[in-house]
């Protein structure tokens, strides 16, 4: 059997903001083109790993262009190959919540090719697909993985018990030992590779990490994330694309070419003192650079400049220093279609004081201890907020609504009462 792998699609996303309309062609442009490498190569299953979409933002013509791309991969390689393809997917944190799905819009009746899978598993029912040979489960995101999977093991070890010759979980969380974990994210957020020990599959493919990885576990599980299809933030780093399996030991990497090139270009001082007529010379030096590189290559790039370092001057003299020749740049290079500068130098004259290192969880652990026989329930309002966080925070703020929060508010106030009438 040949199956396609890709995650992290983020069809609708539209950042930054400022070539929104871009970076929205941009992630349609890679999904296009990983359903012409999926029909090329005539799979007979594909595994989407979460985040299909970037729901947000998402417009309803993203939706239909995703389900119009779906079909053509079902149509074309039937056409081709004279057999039906079966198309999984979970739900990944951008997609949205268990009752609000982005994957419930691709849904019709029509799509008999498409299972999405990974959210019944989280309400303790147990959930696998078997398909000629393959066996199939799932766990859509969740954002306390970390003491959810030990509830879910056993569920996942049985779907994975059924006779089969490939024997597959798709998650969509972070995988620590096999990722590295971003700076910030807490432990209740990610699994452990121990985690993953004993389950039963042959592969575990992780979408959520965007880039691309592979490795084999402690009980020789195949590891395998396929990263993003697109840079989903300008500082991420390439090559883009998807895996194309045969059995349980071949798998090839194809890249995929993106709609604008993206490069990121640092000047750092390296510890020492600097001007900021220095910083402004170096960064100059870089714009011209890659300006006459994509001159000359004929394609359109996207730039971001990230400024390191110390100056003994005001730091953000630079960006006055810079804004001529940005704007030089605009007019003589529209192959150019974006600069993003990121000024990370400190006044060496007033230096800053580190932070300490994050202890949230430590302190959520301590809080909840001293509710007694509510923590549960205190947890579970814990997982329900950061849920909704996730749905409808608002872009600007990063909070909440007030109906929204108020829920919310009444529940914590009445766990907190039983709390202390416990106590």
């Amino acid at each position: 059997m040949k199956l396609g792998v890709l995650a992290d699609t983020h069809v609708g996303r539209s950042v930054p903001r400022a070539i929104g309309w871009l970076r929205r062609q941009a992630y349609r442009h890679a999904f296009s083109e990983a359903v012409n490498i999926l029909i090329q190569e005539g799979v007979d299953y594909v595994i989407h790993a979460g985040d299909m979409f970037e729901k947000r933002s998402m417009t309803p013509e993203d939706s239909v262009f995703v389900k119009d791309e779906l079909q053509r991969l079902a149509d074309s390689i039937l056409e081709h190959d004279s057999k039906d393809v079966v198309i999984f997917a979970v739900r990944g944190n951008h997609d949205g919540t268990p009752d609000n799905n982005a994957l419930d819009y691709i849904r019709h009746p029509l799509a008999k090719y498409l299972k999405i899978i990974g959210d019944e598993v989280l309400q303790g029912k147990e959930e696998a697909q078997s398909h000629d040979g393959l066996c199939l489960t799932g766990v859509a995101y969740h954002p306390y993985i970390s003491r959810k999977f030990g509830e879910l093991k056993p569920l996942l070890r049985k779907g994975l018990e059924r006779d089969s010759n490939l024997k597959i979980l798709v998650v969509h969380n972070f995988v620590k030992g096999h990722h590295e974990i971003p700076p910030g994210v807490p432990s209740h957020n990610y699994l452990e590779i121990r985690d993953l020990d004993d389950i039963g599959a042959d592969i575990v493919i992780s979408g959520h990490h965007h880039t691309r990885r592979e490795s084999i576990g402690r009980n020789g599980t195949a590891l395998l994330t396929p990263g993003a299809t697109e840079a989903v933030d300008l500082s991420d780093e390439g090559a883009y694309g998807i895996y194309i399996l045969e059995g349980k030991n071949l798998r090839r990497f194809i890249p995929i070419k993106p709609l604008h090139e993206i490069r990121n270009i640092k000047v750092d001082s390296q510890g020492t003192v600097k001007s900021t007529s220095w910083y402004a010379q170096k960064a100059t030096e870089g714009i011209k650079e890659y300006s006459f590189s994509i001159q000359k290559r004929g394609v359109e790039g996207i730039l971001r400049l990230v400024l390191l370092g110390l100056s003994d001057e005001d730091p953000y003299n630079i960006e006055q220093h810079l804004a001529p020749e940005l704007a030089k740049t605009r007019n003589l290079t529209p192959e150019m279609i974006h600069v993003e500068l990121v000024n990370r130098v400190e006044d060496a004259r007033y230096p800053l004081t580190p932070l300490a290192p994050d202890k949230t969880d430590d302190l959520t652990a301590e809080a909840l201890n001293q509710l007694g026989k509510t923590a549960p329930e205190a947890a579970k309002l814990i997982e329900e907020v950061s849920m909704a966080l996730d749905e409808r925070a608002s872009q600007t703020t990063g909070l909440l609504t007030g109906s929204d929060r108020e829920k919310f508010l009444t529940q914590w106030v009445e766990i907190l009462k039983r709390g202390q009438d416990q106590v």
